[in-house]
């Protein structure tokens, strides 16, 4: 009878033990691979490059030498400018809910190139920046692509975005 119950002891003592040093597993899932299809206005990298060659070539040199010679920066202006993308997908968020409760509908997002001003309480004195504007369409607005850009209207009420790492210097496409 003793020899039981040191036999029960032993076994309740070691279920006990094994039960506490087993880690906890998650559980075994599938993951979900969701197929995204590429907007009709992706363009390749040997096109961006192209791009971006005739950018610097028709503007950003000039630009940059009247800059220069009027003292407003040194070096070479910002020419891109770079966000975190978790920090644009907030954004989006924050613009399709402030969008919904003003009852804006088929939204998007404008770029506008802006210049700090030459003063020392902004973070790039006399540099360009880029920064989001959200807009919305009236529900008649076209369908034509030419069109589109004349029916998008400022988003009044919803702040825009700016404060991405400005290339500096610029970074060229490889």
């Amino acid at each position: 009878m003793k020899t039981m119950k040191i036999i029960a002891i032993a076994l309740i003592a070691s279920s006990v033990t094994f039960i506490a040093c087993q880690k906890d597993e998650e559980p075994v899932t599938q993951e979900t691979t969701i197929e995204v299809q590429k907007p009709e206005q992706a363009i390749s990298m040997k096109k961006a490059k192209i791009l971006q060659q005739e950018y610097i070539t028709t503007r950003a040199n000039l630009l940059n030498n009247l800059l220069k010679a009027k003292g407003t920066i040194q070096g070479e202006d910002v020419r891109d400018v770079w966000y975190d993308l978790e920090v644009i997908e907030q954004y989006i968020a924050y613009v399709k809910a402030e969008a919904k409760k003003k009852g804006y509908e088929n939204l998007g997002l404008r770029v506008h190139l802006g210049a700090y001003p030459n003063q020392e309480d902004y973070q790039d004195p006399g540099n360009t920046t880029f920064f989001f504007v959200p807009t919305y369409k009236n529900s008649s607005s076209t369908k034509n692509l030419a069109l589109r850009n004349s029916d998008n209207i400022t988003a009044e009420g919803i702040d825009a975005l700016n404060f991405g790492q400005a290339g500096r210097p610029p970074k060229d496409l490889e």
